[in-house]
């Protein structure tokens, strides 16, 4: 097999048929690929939807564990049951516009050391606020063709070649909360060798709204529990992703600077920020000043990650409250 494509899916019935049904239409220049569902604990009609299509569609393969077992763990499970020699993971809730397949496969097949990191941007028909502006311009949406940092894996729209995967035993599995799995993946398979290449086009719709509160309410999840995993196996990588702000490794403590810049953004600093992203002046659905509007999100999404590790703590101490003299 050529390559496979792999999608973790909960819930998402109606997103992951249109995202399906967008597949279906590929060419990728080769008849040689599969498409690899994880049906990963749906309690909707994921599983029906899927035994359906498989009667009709001869390259899609389903895997369902017996439970939900999360994002890293899904992937793995498809990675696992693809046979492709390369693996594009795409999420969900991604429409591949045409030709997407084909260019993934272009970059990955001309080196063995290649791995592909695309944007994806949100479907025009579902943008009803500023902080739209703010997703889409993150990660390598901010790159031009050539080099990716590691940091900016996400498997919405990526690509790498499965003995790569194997190598580093995949998606670790400890990241079992919301978040970080995939740039602790990037981060390892750049240290293994592998070299991120820009897929700047075609680029692909992200078909889910997600209002601002439920973007930052996701990045508190994360201070709660991934935030803190990320830092412990990656603490020479904390500056380069800017979160040696919020966060330190175990066995380290923070400077004074540090502890400053963490009160100031717990504090009414944060929840400023956060109101003003909600009222900022637009232009349409674009932000006025939008450099300015991404800084403000930027803080913003800073503080929702102290939120989430000042809770932690607050209930590590509650439990210490209790334990036994």
């Amino acid at each position: 097999m050529i390559f496979s494509v792999v999608i973790p899916s909960r819930d998402k019935r109606p997103l992951l048929a249109r995202t399906l049904d967008a597949l279906r239409t590929q060419d990728p220049g080769t008849d040689d690929w599969e498409i690899v569902v994880v049906n990963d604990g749906s309690t909707d009609d994921t599983g029906v939807f899927l035994a359906e299509l498989m009667a009709i569609e001869p390259r899609l393969k389903v895997v369902t564990p017996p439970a939900n077992v999360g994002r890293a763990a899904a992937r793995n499970l498809g990675w696992q049951a693809a046979t492709g020699d390369w693996i594009v993971f795409l999420d969900d809730d991604i429409l591949a516009p045409p030709g997407l397949l084909h260019a993934h496969l272009a970059v990955l097949s001309a080196d063995p050391a290649n791995g592909t990191i695309g944007p994806a941007v949100t479907d025009p028909a579902i943008i009803d606020a500023p902080h739209f502006h703010y997703l889409d311009t993150r990660g390598v949406a901010k790159l031009s063709p050539g080099p990716a940092p590691g940091k900016y894996f996400v498997t919405q729209n990526a690509g790498v070649p499965r003995a790569a995967l194997a190598d580093i035993g995949g998606f670790d599995e400890g990241f079992s909360a919301y978040g970080f799995e995939d740039m602790d993946l990037g981060f390892r398979l750049e240290d293994a060798g592998l070299s991120f290449q820009v897929l700047a086009a075609p680029v692909p719709l992200h078909i889910h709204h997600h209002s601002l509160g439920d973007y930052l309410d996701k990045k508190q999840i994360c201070g709660r529990s991934s935030l803190r995993q990320v830092a412990n196996r990656h603490p020479e990588r904390l500056a380069e992703m800017r979160l040696d702000l919020v966060v330190d490794p175990v066995g380290h403590m923070p400077s004074a600077a540090h502890r400053l810049v963490r009160s100031v953004l717990s504090g009414p600093l944060g929840r400023l920020a956060a109101g003003m992203a909600g009222v900022w002046p637009c232009r349409g659905n674009q932000p006025v000043l939008a450099a300015l509007y991404c800084r403000c999100l930027d803080v913003a999404v800073l503080s929702a990650y102290c939120r989430g590790l000042t809770e932690t703590a607050t209930e590590g101490a509650k439990q210490a409250e209790h334990l036994p003299l």
